[in-house]
């Protein structure tokens, strides 16, 4: 009996010892499970997108008149297997996730400020943003080669002089980035000219990213400002080992389009509660609301749960309070934190902050409209001959 108690004991000993374990190494088991086992190399990309083709689009809108802007919308990371480096753009798991969490809970703040053209892409899987060798870097290149085509035939449909808003989630927010870069450059590109702003969530923007272009493109401080940039990643004060992470292993696009870790630069932080980059706490009184949105329609308002949290901007990250409601809170459990999140924090505020600043660059459109551009450079005219007409005869 004595040893069949024992025998019982260490059992249950070890049992516990090995559950302690695997939740101690729960980020590098997931890490592991989601690294692909060939190099990027040796395998074949899936088939790329025809974005010709309406199956290539998560969102595409139904072309009305009286759409106030157009936003281009890039979807976060939804491929967490390991099987391959990019996932297939047509992937049935991969489109219920884009589907039925990403879209209705990041393109739906936005919807109501104007048309959604948001892509499908062969997007890196999930691996691809923990390492920083040749594949996963390659992987990240393909997808945002991807996404370049997919902004080059929008561009080919958009309306002409509509404002513009970029949006871009995780992964899609660094190739919004890269879209920044190589399309909106030159304050006299018409691009950059009808530019509401660019929002980049869950995504470190440093800020000698803005600083490198040409001209800079000013942080958005305040929540009227346009042709600037909106950028934040929101995490709750118990996530500082993910914190440090973004801090110093996030990608950013550097000169040539090569991709490089930030190493602890300096990131644009926009509270989303007062739409400043202040490190001032915000209470819980100006949070517009919070939704879950999943499984909806991403034109479809989710009810709002308003006066939830309060954030921070502390080191580039926006800290956010614990909400009270459960299912407002990133998971923390085998890489549910890394995953596309099946609610938005402040749907609501983005939602009535696109609207306010699309109003706001019609009426500055409308008031550059009214003045001819200003000679920026003199020029030189030659002395013209006089030649004398001759008399009639």
């Amino acid at each position: 009996m004595f040893w069949r108690f024992t025998g019982l004991a260490l059992g249950v000993f070890l049992l516990a010892v090995l559950i302690a374990l695997v939740l101690v190494f729960q980020d590098n088991i997931v890490r592991f499970r989601t690294a692909p086992k060939s190099p990027f190399q040796t395998t074949n990309p899936p088939p790329p997108p025809e974005y010709g083709a309406r199956g290539a689009w998560l969102l595409w809108p139904d072309r009305t008149e009286d759409e106030e802007a157009e936003i281009f919308y890039v979807h976060s990371t939804t491929y967490y297997r390991g099987r391959r480096w990019n996932a297939p753009f047509d992937g049935t798991k991969v489109n219920q996730t884009q589907r039925q969490i990403a879209a209705p809970n990041e393109a739906g703040p936005f919807s109501a400020a104007g048309a959604i053209y948001g892509p499908r892409y062969r997007e890196a899987t999930l691996f691809s943003q923990f390492t920083h060798k040749y594949d996963g870097l390659a992987a990240q290149r393909l997808a945002y080669s991807d996404v370049r085509l997919a902004f080059e035939e929008y561009l080919r449909v958009r309306s002409e002089g509509a404002p513009i808003i970029m949006v871009g989630y995780g992964q899609g927010g660094l190739h919004v980035l890269g879209l920044l870069k190589e399309f909106f450059e030159f304050l006299k590109n018409p691009l950059r000219k009808h530019l509401v702003a660019a929002y980049i969530i869950d995504q470190a923007t440093p800020s000698s990213f803005l600083t490198s272009l040409q001209p800079a493109m000013p942080i958005c401080t305040y929540a009227e400002d346009v042709r600037c940039v909106v950028s934040y990643t929101d995490l709750e004060p118990r996530f500082n080992e993910e914190m440090a992470r973004i801090r110093n292993r996030s990608l950013i696009w550097r000169d040539e389009m090569e991709l490089s870790p930030t190493k602890g630069e300096d990131f644009v932080c926009v509270n989303p509660l007062s739409w400043t980059t202040t490190q001032d706490y915000i209470s819980e009184e100006h949070h517009e609301g919070a939704a879950s949105a999943t499984g909806i329609g991403y034109r479809d308002r989710p009810p709002a749960i308003s006066k939830t949290v309060g954030a921070r901007c502390e080191n580039g990250i926006l800290i956010v309070d614990k909400p009270r409601q459960k299912y407002l809170r990133r998971g923390n459990w085998f890489g549910a934190k890394w995953k596309a999140q099946p609610f938005n924090l402040f749907y609501f505020d983005l939602e009535k902050n696109a609207q306010t600043r699309v109003a706001k660059l019609r009426g500055v459109l409308e008031h550059e409209a009214q003045f001819l551009e200003p000679i920026e450079e003199s020029i030189d005219l030659k002395v013209s001959p006089v030649n004398k007409v001759p008399p009639l005869e």
